[in-house]
């Protein structure tokens, strides 16, 4: 019974990133000893992106740029979706095995950020896992899965069955929600984890991490920190969240996650550490979240995405967002607005540049379940990008397609 259970929890990642109400409406066997679980979503969008028509740059930035429209038929926030997982129960252990692959609309072969004739679509493999454990010793986990720190506010996000930002500047396996403006990108990360039985309502989760490097997301000599530092890495990262969920007349939960890893460089080593906290509460169909972050070298948009300057000084970073959805009754239509925003401070020392300093974001959605499977969504989201030397870039998106979860 339990090895059934932990057969859903294998695969919970992808529920909840699909946040449908037949999250757990997988494809369910049972051969042998295992009980076998196939699960994921299709997902397509055609977006319009307004770019700004201008010269001012925003390194870093995420409003796209352009004095035409950009036009795309492609995935949305959440990849395609394709998980595997298998279950059983031994020695009173349940061990469990979960790989899933993602491919994307796009053909995978861009010039100009328009797609080529004959081009592969982009794929990535997210999680390749296994996990052993019981409910009196809690679960172990080994392999590549969602990171832990700001896991849950990515989790919260509506666009996950939509867009958000990002769709505008070319095309691509995903667009990005609301990454980079309201949260640092969770990822899919190498780890050793650990999450406690349930206690309540609270668990603890706390993992070792395959450590990241340095890396760019702006053009141009002020965040090509990448290029310019050797980098070198001799510890692991270190992960760890706590949960505590409740039910009731005002359903919900609140978070606390944070991370360390230490990063080498020929220029110095600095601890890059990060923190967050969130809750997310609903009430009669209404469902509120709020949530904010703060670091300490750990850059933005994604994590260790221009975190130092170019001599090798951490930047501080901090964000949040606020949301909230009302579900209509009967048609069980959901309405939501978001705003968010992600500051990237100056170095100690360092010149103002057109390095960014805030990306931030308004989103509207209406989600609306066509079936237990399919939802067809309408997106709005407008985009502001503002660098340290006052440069100023912003777009308008409109998405509208559609999402199957099985």
């Amino acid at each position: 019974m339990y090895g059934h259970k932990k057969l859903a929890i294998a695969t919970a990642v992808v529920g909840a990133l699909l946040g449908a109400s037949n999250a757990n409406a997988a494809i369910e066997t049972k051969i042998g000893d295992w009980n076998i679980q196939f699960s994921g979503n299709v997902n397509a969008f055609y977006t319009n992106a307004s770019c700004d028509d201008t010269d001012e740059v925003v390194a870093a930035g995420l409003a796209c740029v352009g004095d035409d429209d950009d036009v795309n038929v492609r995935t949305g926030l959440l990849p395609s979706w394709f998980g595997f997982s298998a279950t059983t129960t031994a020695n009173n252990f349940d061990v469990g095995v979960t790989l899933s692959f993602q491919p994307g609309v796009d053909s995978g072969q861009f010039v100009n950020g328009l797609d080529q004739a004959l081009g592969l679509n982009t794929s990535n493999f997210r999680q390749v896992f296994l996990t052993i454990g019981n409910e009196a010793w809690g679960t172990i986990k080994f392999g590549r899965d969602l990171g832990i720190f700001a896991s849950d506010a990515i989790l919260s996000d509506m666009t996950l069955l939509g867009v958000g930002s990002g769709a505008g500047g070319g095309g691509g396996n995903t667009t990005l929600g609301r990454i980079g403006t309201g949260y640092i990108y969770a990822d899919w990360k190498g780890q050793i984890s650990y999450t406690t039985p349930n206690f309540g309502g609270l668990s603890i989760t706390a993992g070792i991490i395959d450590p990241f490097g340095l890396s760019t997301l702006g053009a141009g000599a002020v965040s090509g920190t990448a290029d310019v530092l050797n980098q070198s890495n001799d510890s692991p990262g270190f992960e760890a969240k706590a949960v505590y969920e409740w039910q009731g007349a005002w359903p919900g939960k609140v978070w606390v996650s944070g991370l360390v890893q230490e990063i080498d460089t020929a220029a110095g080593d600095y601890t890059a550490n990060g923190f967050d906290i969130g809750a997310k509460v609903g009430f009669a169909g209404f469902e509120a979240v709020a949530y904010w972050y703060v670091g300490e070298g750990i850059g933005t948009t994604a994590y260790l995405f221009d975190a130092v300057s170019l001599t090798g000084e951490e930047r501080d970073s901090d964000g949040g967002y606020v949301q909230l959805t009302y579900t209509v009754p009967g048609p069980n239509t959901k309405i939501g607005v978001s705003y968010g925003i992600s500051n990237l401070d100056r170095a100690s020392g360092e010149p103002v540049s057109n390095l960014v300093e805030e990306n931030r974001s308004w989103i509207v959605g209406v989600y609306h379940p066509l079936n237990d499977f399919v939802h067809l969504v309408l997106e709005y989201t407008h985009t502001e990008s503002e660098a340290h030397n006052g440069n100023e870039v912003e777009d308008d998106i409109i998405s509208i397609g559609s999402i199957l979860q099985f």
